[in-house]
Order: C-alpha cells, then sequence, then structure tokens
C-alpha cells in the first residue's frame, strides 16, 4: 500500500490535506481524486470569480503528482450580452 494527499481547491479556498489515504497503486489513487472531483461538482459547480474546482494527487512526501481539475466556462455565441 501507498499513502496519498488530496488538496481541494474550490470556492471556499484551499484545503490542505491533513491525512493520508493508502491505496494499493498511483492507478487507484488516481481514480479516487476523480471520484472526489466528481462529488465535489454535486456539491456545485464553479462561480465566478473562480471558474474550476480541483484535486490535488501528491504521494507520501506530498509532492504534487498530478491535479484534475473541473473548468466551467461560458462561450457566447453572437453579439448579444449574456
Amino acid at each position: 500500500m501507498e499513502r496519498y494527499y488530496f488538496k481541494i481547491q474550490d470556492q471556499d479556498g484551499v484545503l490542505q490535506p491533513d491525512r493520508g489515504f493508502d491505496f494499493p497503486d498511483l492507478e487507484r489513487a488516481k481514480e479516487e481524486a476523480k471520484t472526489l472531483l466528481a462529488e465535489m461538482a454535486l456539491d456545485g459547480l464553479p462561480r465566478e470569480p473562480v471558474d474550476s474546482i480541483s484535486v490535488e494527487l501528491q504521494d507520501a512526501n506530498r509532492v504534487p503528482l498530478l491535479t484534475m481539475r473541473l473548468v466551467l466556462e461560458a462561450i457566447p455565441h453572437g453579439p448579444r450580452d449574456l
């Protein structure tokens, strides 16, 4: 088992991990990061001025391995003010 940490960034700011979680390998930890990001989205999509929510996966030494981010972007079509 390997220990991983999840750093969360959402509308309320950044939550530094205070406890680690054990997973059999990196792939399982990445799947958990995806699940966590999906659960965050269920609680509410990003709002302005922050346009994203993210989960940073860190190793046992708290070194960042990857960040999964959900970005909400409004793309207007045409000349109207939206």
